[in-house]
């Protein structure tokens, strides 16, 4: 796989985790419109998963099977979509959290947590570097 591909790649999974985190930047979104840009980076993972019936599920497995358990995909994509699956889960996490406690506040935190990991991971890819998320980092390896 050329380089470049395998860059923007990787810097496409992460758009997975973004497009999970957009409901609890619905205050940020009203409050800056400039971050509304964000909705085109995620308009193809928001197709692809309201296409299907549990298309959700089915881009999951798709991803993880077909791409991070692959061992003919090259190392750099299958750690950069092991990295966004995780971050994926832990969004499913704190989202049930939220609905047994309501905190607003928490929402927009996890949304600024993961678009700055967003925005870190592209700088990262586009230069060939592999991003170093803690706690998900780890993981990530041992998955692999």
């Amino acid at each position: 796989m050329n380089q470049i591909i395998q860059r923007l790649f990787s810097v496409a999974v992460y758009t997975v985790p973004l497009k999970a985190s957009l409901p609890f930047g619905n205050y940020l979104f009203y409050k800056f419109s400039f971050l509304k840009v964000l909705l085109y980076f995620t308009f193809p993972v928001a197709i692809i998963e309201r296409s299907l019936p549990f298309g959700g599920l089915l881009f999951f497995l798709i991803l993880f099977l077909g791409v991070v358990r692959n061992p003919n995909v090259p190392y750099f994509v299958r750690y950069n979509a092991c990295q966004a699956l995780l971050l994926d889960i832990a969004l499913i996490i704190i989202t049930y959290l939220l609905s047994i406690f309501p905190l607003a506040e928490l929402g927009i935190i996890a949304f600024v947590f993961t678009l700055s990991i967003f925005l870190f991971a592209i700088f990262q890819c586009m230069n060939g570097v592999e991003p170093e998320i803690p706690f998900i980092s780890k993981s990530a390896r041992m998955q692999i």
